[in-house]
């Protein structure tokens, strides 16, 4: 009998064992077909650009009030994103079915003529005014700066202060890291960094500036 104890006490706990692989189930993930169909609701019905718009004006106005805090002299700046914070490229991502494509994705910026997100290009000009400098940070490549800064012009946006896109050896660079260097850079070139505004989570977090706003976008994800 205390031959056997053990041998028991080993095939219950082996049971135990085999019981938390096997017993988890997994809910079936929402059907990709009607969450694409969401999607376009969602931004057709004018939800999209309400919440857009909303979380937009938030930041502008906080972005004024903290500016006053400063005395004159003083090198202040906000950094922006550019895809879906700056310009809008949501008739492309529908036009691929909002697939991810990186060669479709650089023929359609290399055409520079995505449209400004208007009221971000009012932040952007209101923040010029101010006296505040504006720093473009985007995942975007140095081999289409050209077509950027092209959009760019095109949109409304003028007279910023820097843009910032991936060198090659920064292509792999995740999006937090290498926007997080980008924000320390021009923090050490003087400059105080009140607001970081951007689509994705990695536009916001990373330190470097006094305040992160994060615009929706649950058209696609970049980690």
């Amino acid at each position: 009998m205390k031959n056997t104890l053990p041998c028991i006490r080993q095939f219950f706990l082996t049971l135990f064992f085999a019981s938390l692989f096997y017993q988890v189930s997994y809910a079936e993930p929402y059907n990709l077909g009607l969450a694409k169909q969401m999607l376009i609701q969602y931004h057709d019905s004018g939800a999209y650009q309400q919440e857009l718009t909303r979380a937009i004006d938030r930041a502008h106005q906080l972005i004024l009030q903290q500016a006053k805090h400063y005395r004159k002299g003083q090198k202040l700046a906000i950094v922006l994103d550019i895809d879906e914070t700056s310009l809008s490229n949501y008739k492309y991502l529908l036009q691929r079915d909002f697939s991810n494509n990186p060669k479709q994705v650089h023929q359609e910026i290399l055409k520079a003529d995505a449209p400004a997100i208007l009221p971000m290009r009012a932040l952007y000009n209101d923040a010029i005014k101010h006296g505040i400098h504006v720093f473009f940070i985007t995942g975007r490549t140095e081999d289409e700066r050209t077509a950027t800064i092209k959009n760019l012009h095109k949109a409304g946006y003028r007279n910023w202060s820097g843009l910032y896109l991936k060198s090659n050896a920064q292509k792999t660079l995740p999006a937090l890291r290498y926007k997080t260097q980008k924000r320390a850079e021009i923090t050490r070139k003087g400059y105080i960094i009140i607001a970081s505004i951007g689509d994705q989570v990695s536009d916001i977090e990373g330190g470097y500036t006094q305040m992160g706003f994060k615009l929706p976008n649950p058209f696609y994800y970049l980690s």
